[in-house]
């Protein structure tokens, strides 16, 4: 109410008006601050992604592979899995320097490729494997030991075509040895009997579940006989027309791992 009486509702208009006003510039300035905040969330985010493993190698057995040099071929196998929803394109690249002397060697997806030692290989007169969105490829690596006790390493280097950036690098170390370094069979809880067996010998534990060959050697570590897999605690071993002597029973495990245990057959 002004001297004369008269209500001034103009400045009171204004006041009012200036207030929404700021407001206003308040509340575009917060949403302008959470439009910055989520765009540098995101970028931080993308930014994180870069250079992320898209595919992965998803192995059935550890890298160290044992074996005997009677062994016709070790293998490591494994299945490559797509991680994403980008088809990909794979090629590979491979050292072989630490290879057995007279160790083989390859390497398979949907096909196989033998693995020659030296410089000079060109990864792209290979075909490519498709590998489908989320989808996934068989692989395995494999020596054949030629009857050589030696140790080889296969270095492998996968890679996409349309992004040679990702990589994916493993190592396969194979240990081809005799009989002596491979672990006792009691070691796991097997046993087996009777000792001198005569026509049957018998293998009992719990840990024949894990067991995925079992093979019959000679002194001179020559496979004289190949058994089938029960899949129960115990597996009866039909000895008739071996030659009485000393024998080993190799027995490896579906990890990759071998024991062992001496046979004697007295007829």
């Amino acid at each position: 109410m002004g001297r004369d009486g008269v209500k001034h509702t103009t400045s009171t208009r204004e006041s009012s008006k200036n207030r929404t006003f700021v407001e206003s510039i308040e509340q575009k300035g917060r949403q302008i601050m959470k439009t910055h905040v989520l765009t540098l969330a995101l970028s931080l985010l993308l930014v994180g992604s870069v250079g992320a493993q898209t595919f992965t190698i998803d192995w059935t057995k550890p890298d160290t592979v044992k074996g005997l040099p009677t062994d016709f071929q070790l293998k490591r196998e494994g299945s490559v899995r797509n991680l994403n929803m980008t088809g990909k394109e794979l090629y590979f690249s491979y050292d072989i320097s630490l290879l057995g002397l007279d160790h083989t060697a390859q390497l398979c997806m949907t096909m196989c490729w033998a693995l020659y030692p030296g410089p000079g290989d060109n990864p792209y007169e290979r075909i490519g494997q498709v590998l489908a969105p989320n989808g996934t490829l068989p692989i395995y690596v494999d020596i054949a030991p030629n009857g050589s006790i030696d140790n080889s390493v296969i270095k492998v280097s996968l890679f996409d075509k349309s992004d040679k950036a990702e990589v994916l690098n493993f190592t396969t170390t194979f240990v081809v040895s005799n009989t002596s370094s491979i672990r006792d069979a009691a070691e796991i809880g097997l046993t087996t009997g009777p000792l001198p067996a005569s026509d049957v010998l018998v293998v009992r534990g719990d840990a024949l579940h894990t067991i995925s060959t079992l093979g019959l050697y000679d002194t001179s570590g020559n496979l004289v006989r190949s058994f089938g897999v029960s899949g129960s605690s115990v597996a009866s071993l039909p000895l008739s027309g071996l030659a009485t002597g000393a024998y080993r029973l190799i027995m490896t495990q579906t990890n990759g791992e071998m024991v062992s245990t001496p046979v004697v057959i007295a007829h």
